[in-house]
């Protein structure tokens, strides 16, 4: 399966690139320098160039008798006619030389005569629409479709509430003063010394009690 898919992928490439070979072969145009006349002084070059446009992946066809030849060279040479280390020299009477880059290109004859004359050409190659459009970086359109159009609404920031007082500390009440401990009683102090003595202690400390409670009981009776 991932086989067939891979193959799949592979014929829609090819196609796709035989597609766009064949478009820009459609879409190129060939240039006739001079018009019907061809390279040749008898055209007036400078208005047939103002009239052309040139585009990139459009060709040039110099046609001419053998008495001309054409060369490429830069604009200092162009200006001057000057013949000496051109850039590329044709003389088989039937030129043709593809625009490949947009920007300017300057021709002449190599004759210095025919070429002071005026048989010579410049041209300003512009970038093809279709490829400027294709030019833009893939980075770019993905920058676009990520970014929103219209920028997100920032929440309101939240309220600042000043931070909780801690309750102030309790005051306890003063503790009370200890209560003195009461004087400890006689009779507890009698019975401790009760409690501390024999059997025989007791009936001692019984015929007292008897002997000292006397009196009160005579006062009592009548």
């Amino acid at each position: 399966m991932e086989a067939l898919r891979l193959g799949w992928g592979v014929r829609v490439i090819i196609v796709m690139v035989i597609t766009a070979i064949f478009f820009r072969c459609v879409t190129a145009t060939n240039h006739s320098v001079g018009g019907a006349s061809g390279w040749d002084l008898n055209s007036n070059i400078l208005t047939w160039s103002a009239a052309t446009t040139f585009q990139v992946d459009d060709y040039l066809v110099f046609n001419y008798l053998p008495v001309h030849d054409v060369l490429e060279v830069n604009r200092t040479d162009f200006s001057s006619c000057r013949t000496v280390n051109p850039i590329s020299t044709h003389s088989d009477g039937k030129t043709v030389i593809r625009l490949d880059q947009p920007g300017s290109r300057y021709f002449i004859c190599g004759r210095l005569q025919y070429c002071l004359m005026g048989l010579k050409l410049q041209v300003q190659v512009l970038q093809r629409l279709s490829d400027a459009n294709n030019s833009t970086p893939i980075g770019a359109n993905q920058s676009e479709r990520l970014s929103p159009r219209h920028p997100p609404h920032s929440s309101p920031p939240f309220p600042q509430h000043p931070p909780p007082r801690s309750p102030p500390p309790l005051e306890l009440p003063p503790l009370p003063d200890r209560p003195e401990a009461p004087s400890p009683c006689i009779c507890s102090g009698v019975g401790e010394m009760m409690m501390a003595s024999g059997p025989m202690n007791w009936c001692l400390v019984l015929l007292f009690i008897m002997l000292a409670t006397r009196p009160c009981f005579h006062s009592l009776i009548p």
